[in-house]
């Protein structure tokens, strides 16, 4: 991008608080409706983010456009990349997507039907940990209770493609534990539905969406007898639910396995649609009435970056998966 000009334009965007602002970015402003796509079905925390996030998009568009919500389920998350990919790059159209979940098929080696390295990356959104939940009349207490089952964990899930279907595969191959999957699910809120029928054993939730499983509230005393209850979370830091921890049970190298939500627009996309969509966005994240809702509803902390670094990052994330390559 090029570098802004003039005095004016230079303490303005000082003033703001958002750092420098190209001259590209003002020479676009969207002049039809934005899709913003969903690659899930209603419900989940895809789904919800996005349908949150839309009208402060609008706000940092100009407010002359509507940014539309719309779910492209199917494939794990594939169909959307895919139509994401064939769409023109005339910033009529972003996506956000589920890291490591949509890497699965560049991690395994497979860059023919879409790769993550090309499209236009507007940044990150947040960045959370896996909870491991059971039923709460399941009668399961804790994570060894699953560990010590006489036959193969029963587990509901999107499918292969899914961020947690992959988290779930690589932590049941870690403690040794074989895994039954229950696949077909179009959204996490699905799947978690099936584990409280009794449909499956357990299944992995990030964070902020099991937080809407326990009453509003992160106190034990206030999930239900047919609510979801956490047995374990991967990560290496005081789990935020009063339950073990991977390092607890001498696995701390699964805190590697997070789930992280980006935000993409079309490869090829030109550099003064790109500044714009990527600043609209930036700013979108860091609306004060925003940040209050991602952090009481969980769907937050809001963890930005902007594009350059956000390629980075997925670029490493496939580079760790990858050494599970084999087991996914």
């Amino acid at each position: 991008m090029n570098k802004f000009s003039g005095l004016t334009l230079a303490a303005a965007a000082l003033a703001s608080g958002f750092g420098a602002v190209s001259a590209d970015a003002a020479d676009w402003k969207p002049t039809r409706n934005i899709e913003f796509t969903i690659p899930y079905g209603p419900g989940g925390g895809f789904d919800t983010i996005v349908r949150k996030l839309s009208p402060y998009l609008e706000k940092e568009l100009g407010g002359n456009i509507n940014v539309i919500p719309k779910n492209l389920p199917g494939a794990s998350g594939a169909k959307a990349a895919i139509d994401l990919a064939k769409t023109r790059p005339n910033g009529s159209k972003m996506m956000i997507f589920n890291i490591p979940g949509h890497a699965l098929p560049n991690i395994k080696g497979d860059t023919k039907r879409y790769d993550l390295t090309k499209y236009t990356w507007l940044g990150r959104i947040a960045k959370g940990s896996y909870v491991l939940v059971v039923s709460g009349k399941s009668g399961i207490k804790d994570f060894k209770q699953l560990l010590d089952l006489k036959r193969a964990v029963k587990n509901p899930e999107l499918g292969a493609g899914g961020t947690s279907y992959m988290t779930s595969t690589i932590m049941w191959n870690t403690f040794g534990k074989d895994v039954q999957f229950i696949t077909g699910y179009k959204s996490s809120s699905d799947y978690a539905l099936a584990v409280i029928r009794g449909d499956g054993d357990t299944t992995m939730l990030a964070a902020g969406s099991f937080r809407r499983y326990i009453g509003g509230g992160m106190k034990k005393k206030n999930i239900g007898p047919h609510d979801l209850v956490p047995v374990l979370e991967l990560t290496t830091d005081k789990s935020i639910f009063g339950v073990k921890t991977a390092k607890d049970y001498g696995h701390p190298e699964l805190d590697e396995l997070g789930l992280e939500r980006y935000v993409a627009t079309v490869p090829g996309t030109p550099a003064n649609i790109t500044a714009a969509l990527e600043g609209a966005l930036k700013r979108a994240l860091g609306n004060a009435e925003f940040v209050a809702w991602a952090e009481k509803t969980g769907n937050g902390p809001i963890a930005h970056m902007d594009g350059k670094a956000s390629l980075a990052a997925i670029k490493k994330q496939i580079s760790v998966y990858k050494k599970y390559a084999d087991k996914l």
